[in-house]
This record gives structure tokens, sequence and C-alpha cells, in this order.
């Protein structure tokens, strides 16, 4: 059933669905980041060997410019927040016909 089909919930719905997972691989993706700069960050410190200083500071660098960059796409919070705020702000307390608890 499409968007254009579907009730106004069930889209809605849909919409939350999909934003969610997008959200959760966004987040998993940078918490990968997170935590491989940080393990180089300290590699990098208890390297003696110059050349290989060199690749970790390369790495480091790699994982910051992605972190950059996944932070800049993560307006999708917000359209997540959007969405959540109005599947509790319908009219019918978000409850199916005859359905209020």
């Amino acid at each position: 059933m499409s968007q254009l089909t579907a009730p106004p919930e069930a889209a809605g719905s849909a919409a939350l669905s999909k934003l969610s997972v997008s959200i959760r691989g966004k987040l998993q993706f940078m918490d990968y980041l997170v935590r491989a700069a940080v393990a180089d960050v300290e590699r990098f410190q208890d390297e003696p060997d110059p050349g290989t200083r060199i690749f970790i500071k390369q790495l480091v660098e790699m994982h910051t410019a992605n972190l950059r960059q996944e932070s800049q796409h993560m307006q999708a919070i917000g359209e997540l927040c959007d969405l959540l705020e109005a599947q509790v702000q319908s009219p019918d307390g978000g409850f199916p016909a005859g359905d209020p608890s």
C-alpha cells in the first residue's frame, strides 16, 4: 500500500519506522567512528615509531572527517521528533476508534 492510498496513521507509522531505522543506523556508524577514533588516539600516543604514528594520525583524521560529515546529516532526528509529536497530537489521542486504552 503506498503512502498516498494508506490511511494517515499508517503513512505516519511507515515514515516513523523508516526514519527510526535510518537514525539507528547512523548512530551505530557514529558510535563505531567515535570508538575507532578514541582507540587510534590511544595507539598514536603509545606508538614510538614515527612512520606508524603518521599512519595512525591519518586514521584519526579520517574518522574525525567522517564524524563531522555524519553529524551534519542528522536533521533526521528533527524529522523524527516532528513525527513523534504528530503521533501524540492527533485528535483521537493516537488510539484506534473504540479503543481508548
